[in-house]
């Protein structure tokens, strides 16, 4: 029997100044008791295996849970299954304290989905023409917006996201402005050895969150139909094929459609 103290060497740093203490620590189990200050928020992930009890000791917390906010005030706790996307941020201006309890735990099982940063710009063009390279080619159209990100996809308006594990950038997927309400899904690859780890999965549901929140109406996406593993994770999710369309890229034989 171990007696542990938030005073104990097992203490981390994350984030903008937030703070950690390993109170347990096994592979099966982990209890930590974290301290956010006011106006900081974690990176948006989920984790494949482990199940999480967030505990509030002091303050309000805000959780995103795949798209859908509550806030959970001191005393109460929320329960995160595996797989779930989500977030806890501290908006109020009293500090937030927690216990989160992982089952088993989440060391080397978290899978964040980032913003694109210019740090992350060759990833776009690397992850794609891994897949591009494979099945068909790098067309004109994506040459120009796999080489120049920024200034074809974010200042047009558009939104690109990553996948990091372990500080490696897993996959990749993009929001294309068509017009104010509707945004064309693309340029969606995850790299070969992190397929079957819900990567491709967690990366749509965060593009269909980020569309509702920003009241987007309508999503549409180019693909193969030789491509099983994708148009099955597209119909997934509610998009459906649209008979007639007029497409950018020679590969795409199908255009699929979701209303939100």
């Amino acid at each position: 029997m171990t007696i542990k103290s938030v005073k104990s060497p097992e203490h981390f740093k994350w984030g903008n100044d937030c703070d950690g203490w390993n109170l347990f620590k096994e592979d099966s189990l982990s209890v930590i008791k974290e301290r956010m200050p006011y106006n900081t928020a974690e990176e948006h992930h989920y984790h494949e295996k482990a199940q999480q009890v967030f505990y509030i000791l002091k303050g309000r917390a805000e959780f995103d849970t795949d798209g859908i906010t509550q806030t959970v005030c001191s005393g109460q706790s929320i329960s995160i299954s595996p797989k779930t996307l989500h977030r806890i941020s501290n908006n109020n201006p009293e500090e937030l304290e927690f216990l989160v309890i992982s089952s088993p735990s989440t060391a080397g099982d978290r899978i964040e989905i980032i913003n694109y940063s210019d740090e992350y710009r060759d990833h776009i063009y690397r992850l794609n023409a891994e897949w591009l390279l494979k099945y068909f080619r790098i067309e004109p159209p994506d040459e120009v917006q796999l080489s120049n990100p920024r200034e074809e996809i974010i200042e047009k308006g558009g939104m690109i996201f990553y996948s990091r594990r372990n500080g490696e950038i897993t996959g990749t997927v993009t929001l294309m402005k068509k017009t104010e309400e509707s945004y064309e899904l693309g340029k969606m690859a995850v790299t070969e050895n992190a397929q079957g780890h819900f990567t491709g999965n967690a990366l749509i549901k965060h593009c269909l969150n980020v569309a509702k929140k920003k009241k987007i109406i309508k999503l549409l996406l180019y693909s193969n139909t030789k491509l099983d593993p994708a148009i099955h994770l597209y119909r997934k999710y509610g998009f459906a094929e649209v008979k007639s369309y007029k497409g950018n890229y020679e590969r795409a034989n199908i255009r699929m459609e979701k209303i939100l």
